[in-house]
């Protein structure tokens, strides 16, 4: 059943601009593979790298798991490796933080086949197009893009606007090196840092509100029946509280992804 209705999503992401994008840097899965053998190679983090390898060839020689075997802890591994790459050479290179969220490895590491598994990916794959077209090698990159159709061309160049230009997204720290700041770049300036405060305070307080529900779930496992450990770990409580909340945390993530993306159609 989950299959019938990740194929259709799946058909749908492979074949959006950013993949499209993404793929001119070389073929997925042999340049021959199904729909599902390429967003495999997208999640599991060996072929992304070697794109970010590509646009900074300086980047620190870290080891990729070439070998993932759909194992979520080594996609996981290579996801982090990838993220942590993309935001040093944003900050360092670029002189610009991200301020989106950050693409979440652990979504697409345990459930890459799901609609906020290729949402995380697009979030790193919008991430990396912001690296190509900033780097070093940026006028290859974008004469690749060019050589796309002019509707991929069109939308690839919304994305790339989406990584430049939007101060929410990727916040330009070049104006720390300006000696004069006029009254017209000041104001919004200090508008979006204020944004960004306010964004900032919420995901603390709501990070903290997690670590207090967390530091309660573990307060009561440890209170629970030593009985409960003896039994088989298909049929004991704790593991059918595991599996619930694990199950509620996809259903809570694929409910985000949805309100997400009525909003947009709004």
């Amino acid at each position: 059943m989950e299959n019938e209705i990740f194929t259709p999503l799946l058909e749908q992401f492979m074949s959006s601009p950013l993949v499209t994008w993404v793929k001119t840097f070389g073929p997925l899965a042999g340049g021959n593979g199904t729909n599902l053998e390429e967003y495999v190679a997208l999640v599991d983090g060996v072929f992304l790298n070697e794109v970010m390898l590509q646009i900074n060839p300086k980047s620190a020689n870290q080891r990729i798991n070439k070998k993932v075997n759909n194992d979520a802890s080594l996609r996981i591994q290579n996801l982090s490796i990838l993220v942590k790459q993309i935001k040093t050479y944003y900050q360092e290179n670029l002189q610009q933080l991200i301020m989106m969220s950050l693409p979440n490895v652990l979504i697409i590491g345990k459930n890459p086949f799901s609609e906020p598994g290729t949402e995380e990916i697009k979030k790193l794959l919008l991430l990396l197009l912001g690296c190509a077209v900033q780097c070093q090698k940026k006028e290859e990159f974008i004469e690749r893009i060019q050589s796309l159709d002019f509707d991929t061309r069109a939308a690839v160049a919304a994305h790339i606007q989406e990584v430049t230009h939007n101060q929410e997204n990727v916040f330009d720290l070049q104006w720390m090196d300006v000696i004069v700041l006029t009254q017209e770049y000041v104001e919004p300036l200090l508008k979006n840092m204020a944004l960004h405060l306010k964004r900032l305070i919420d995901e603390r307080d709501e990070h903290s509100e997690t670590i207090i529900e967390l530091s309660e779930e573990r307060d009561c496992l440890r209170f629970l029946p030593h009985a409960s450990a003896a039994q088989s770990p298909c049929g004991s409580p704790g593991m059918k509280r595991t599996e619930s909340r694990q199950h509620l945390s996809v259903e809570l993530a694929d409910a985000k992804a949805k309100i997400r993306r009525l909003r947009q159609e709004l």
